[in-house]
């Protein structure tokens, strides 16, 4: 078969083309697969920031409810539960530290006993500060009026 000027080297130029298209292929696989690795990730730690969030909610709530009386509540509320800071060390949620706060009002209703309606905050922070990759977050607030 006889080739003409023209024709030489036109398979080079096709396999230098098709190299570079696999090339640029393989690094944007690469860089969405590293993106969806870090969505899981941050994901992950945001539902377990959820759980420690939650953990203080459940917590400042068996505080108020065991108290006893409705004085021993708010006393709870004011002493043992607002501004307190504790750290969890359980299975996925080490690392989180937990912030709860707690506010109380007294409502009085005609014919019946006050009515004492807490407000709970908790806030549960893992990874540094904001502003750090692996920094999360998580704030609940949650009212409650117990008999």
């Amino acid at each position: 078969m006889k080739m003409h000027a023209s024709q030489k080297g036109f398979s080079l130029i096709t396999a230098i083309f098709i190299l570079i298209v696999l090339a640029t292929l393989g690094a944007y696989m690469v860089t969405v697969g590293g993106t969806n690795r870090a969505t899981s990730s941050a994901t992950l730690q945001g539902a377990r920031a959820y759980q420690a969030s939650r953990s203080g909610i459940d917590w400042s709530i068996y505080m108020i409810t065991t108290a006893g009386n409705q004085m021993a509540a708010q006393n709870n509320c004011n002493n043992a539960i607002n501004a307190k800071s504790f750290s969890l060390n359980v299975a996925g949620l080490n690392g989180f530290t937990i912030n709860t706060l707690c506010s109380f009002t007294v409502h009085s209703q005609q014919g019946t006993n006050n009515v004492t309606v807490y407000s709970i905050t908790s806030t549960a922070t893992s990874g540094g500060s904001y502003g750090d990759l692996d920094f999360v977050q998580r704030r609940i607030t949650a009212t409650i009026s117990p008999p």
